[in-house]
C-alpha cells in the first residue's frame, strides 16, 4: 500500500545525478553538495535570522511554485515524447570509441532529467505544503516563535532548492537537445 506513493527511490536517484561523470566514488561531489545544500542552508538560516519573511508574498509563491509544478508534468510528458527521438538519434552513431561514450552520456542524461523532473514535482508538491503551513495559526506558547523560525527556515530552503533544481534541469536539457541537433 504505501509502495504507491514513495518517493524515496526518486528522491536517491536525483542525489545520484549530483556526482560528476568520470568520479569514482560513490557520494555526492563537493561542489554540488555545497551548491544544492550549504550554501541555501546559510541563506536560509541568514534570512531566518534577520526575520525576512515573506507572508505578504505567500500567495503568489504558492500560485507560482503550482505552476511551474504544473510546467515540470508537461515537461516530463515531452520528454517522454522525445526519448524514443533521442534513443533513435544514439543508435545512429557508429561504434567507434567516441561515439560509444557520447551514447553513454546521451543515455545518462535522459535519465538523469527524468530523475530531476521528477525530483522537481515532488519539491513543488512540499514546497505548497510547507508555505500553506505557515498560514496555520499557532496558539501563544512558549516556543512559538522559535516553530515559526523553523517553518520559515524549511520554506526558504526549499524555494532555493527548487530554484537551484530548475535551474540544473534547464541547463541539461540544453545540453543534451543542442549535443542531440548537432
Amino acid at each position: 500500500m504505501i509502495q504507491r506513493i514513495n518517493i524515496y527511490r526518486i528522491v536517491k536517484d536525483h542525489l545520484k545525478t549530483l556526482r560528476s561523470l568520470n568520479q569514482s566514488y560513490n557520494f555526492i561531489n563537493i561542489g554540488d553538495f555545497l551548491l544544492f545544500f550549504i550554501i541555501p542552508s546559510v541563506i536560509s538560516l541568514t534570512l531566518t535570522l534577520l526575520n525576512y519573511n515573506f507572508i505578504n508574498q505567500l500567495d503568489n509563491l504558492i500560485a507560482s511554485i503550482s505552476i511551474l509544478g504544473g510546467f515540470l508534468f508537461n515537461l516530463l510528458a515531452i520528454i517522454y515524447s522525445q526519448i524514443e527521438n533521442i534513443k533513435i538519434d544514439v543508435q545512429k552513431l557508429g561504434d567507434s570509441d567516441k561515439n560509444k561514450i557520447e551514447k553513454q552520456i546521451k543515455n545518462k542524461f535522459i535519465n538523469e532529467i527524468h530523475s530531476n523532473i521528477s525530483f522537481a514535482i515532488i519539491l513543488s508538491i512540499f514546497l505548497i505544503l510547507s508555505l500553506l503551513s505557515i498560514t496555520i495559526d499557532i496558539p501563544e506558547y512558549k516556543y512559538k516563535t522559535i516553530i515559526e523560525h523553523i517553518f520559515i527556515f524549511i520554506n526558504y530552503f526549499l524555494m532555493q532548492l527548487f530554484t537551484l533544481t530548475l535551474l540544473m534541469i534547464i541547463n541539461r536539457i540544453y545540453i543534451l537537445f543542442k549535443k542531440t541537433a548537432e
